[in-house]
């Protein structure tokens, strides 16, 4: 386990002597590209072993309810765990919280309006393996999920070296790899791949777009039609994976605003729509697909001028909707995210600020400050907790800023969040 010491009267960090076998501040230095993606490997892997060893010594679980899918899976021998003991204790206890609904729908078609929320990329993704066997699909999941992570860290890397130096790029990859999404990059949740997908996005549309043309009004022009176009066929999946990917349309809404308006460039404007009509197909046709699955049998949600199951689902079964989280018993949950929702606003503010020397920035703003909104307002708080793991600001901001006192608290932070909630999260008890 990690361990800090020596915390002086001036509360600094002489040397973290975890399992890193680091000094971070020694490392910082050796910021040279093919040395500091080692090195993000090796961070990478010690935290991902520590937590596993966390997951496999914890004690007990406050909610045994996923053990009736354990003794079903255990008394049948075409599901029963074909590992030993060590990593069946594991994959047991990552049953749990929507651990359950994505190994079920691995395995299982999607039958009841609920399930829909679990949006179908991920899941088809793993159903398409070779197996049937609920334990190995589980940790196949495991490890493309967790692949998925290290890939996002890559892309955060190099997509960060577009805008700053390779210092500043190491080190907002490194917060990424002890991101507060903590535990849940570990599982076979789809933030992983979301993530991945959205920076891949991110990353393809910043390579795509020159934002220092001098010879238009916008400054910013397209450079690589192909280029842009793989951008809205990345983010149209990557809606497939998560449905708050739909708010990544907003690089292209963005776009054609400077190009209609400002440009007044038809070219460019016609592929920024083509572009974003991209995802605006896929969003339309996902929704025609629930239409044609539930309705006009169905009444209730399919009645709505926009019959949308998605939004009756997560209204219905998850009680989002304005203010509805805001109760007493969920006074709890804002608390425990209440650290990274101030890092995100002040992520968002100080890149705010900076606007005018980063325009390129303007989308990812936009985008971070919409997902705030809508968790704290709509939405079951504590997800931002992972949901913005993808989210660029919130680690440039850090990088940008590790040379201030306040750093190492922040730091000391994700480190100790991300044992105590992965102890939480193999013990079934919240926040999920």
């Amino acid at each position: 386990m990690f361990v800090l010491r020596s915390w002086s009267h001036r509360m600094r960090f002489h040397r973290y002597n975890f399992f890193f076998h680091f000094d971070l501040y020694d490392e910082l230095g050796k910021a040279m590209s093919h040395r500091s993606l080692w090195s993000l490997l090796r961070s990478f892997l010690i935290l991902k072993s520590i937590q596993l060893t966390i997951i496999y010594f914890t004690p007990s679980r406050f909610d045994t309810s996923s053990q009736l899918i354990i003794d079903e899976l255990a008394s049948s021998s075409s599901t029963a765990s074909p590992y030993n003991d060590i990593i069946t204790t594991i994959l047991n206890k990552l049953i749990t919280w929507d651990s359950v609904y994505f190994n079920d729908l691995f395995v299982n078609d999607i039958a009841y309006e609920h399930q829909f929320v679990f949006c179908p990329g991920w899941i088809k993704l793993i159903s398409l393996l070779p197996s049937t066997n609920y334990y190995q699909l589980q940790l196949w999941s495991i490890l493309i999920s967790n692949g998925d992570h290290f890939a996002s860290v890559v892309v955060l890397y190099y997509l960060s070296k577009t805008i700053y130096d390779s210092k500043i790029s190491y080190i907002a990859s490194l917060m990424m790899v002890i991101s507060p999404a903590g535990v849940f990059l570990t599982t076979n949740y789809s933030e992983n791949l979301s993530n991945l997908t959205t920076l891949l996005t991110i990353y393809l549309y910043y390579k795509a777009i020159d934002f220092n043309n001098v010879t238009t009004r916008s400054n910013k022009s397209i450079k690589s039609i192909w280029l842009y176009l793989l951008s809205g066929i990345v983010c149209a999946f990557s809606f497939t994976v998560r449905a708050n990917s739909l708010l990544l349309g907003i690089l292209y809404l963005v776009d054609l605003y400077d190009f209609s308006i400002i440009d007044q460039n038809l070219r460019s404007s016609v592929l920024s729509i083509i572009t974003g009509s991209i995802l605006g197909t896929t969003f339309l046709g996902q929704t025609k697909y629930h239409y044609l699955t539930f309705c006009p049998q169905r009444q209730g949600w399919c009645l709505n001028k926009f019959p949308s199951l998605f939004s009756y689902a997560q209204s219905h079964y998850w009680d989002n909707g304005f203010l509805s989280y805001w109760s007493l018993n969920n006074i709890p949950n804002f608390i425990l995210v209440a650290p990274v929702l101030l890092w995100n606003c002040y992520s968002v503010r100080t890149m705010w600020k900076v606007l005018p020397q980063y325009r390129k920035l303007l989308p990812l703003v936009v985008l971070n400050a919409l997902i705030i909104i809508g968790g704290v307002f709509f939405w079951n708080v504590q997800i931002l907790n992972r949901i913005t793991s993808f989210s660029p600001l919130i680690y440039w901001t850090l990088a940008l800023n590790y040379k201030k006192p306040w750093f190492k608290y922040i730091l000391g932070y994700m480190l100790t969040w991300n044992l105590m909630q992965t102890a939480l999260f193999a013990a079934f008890l919240p926040p999920a």
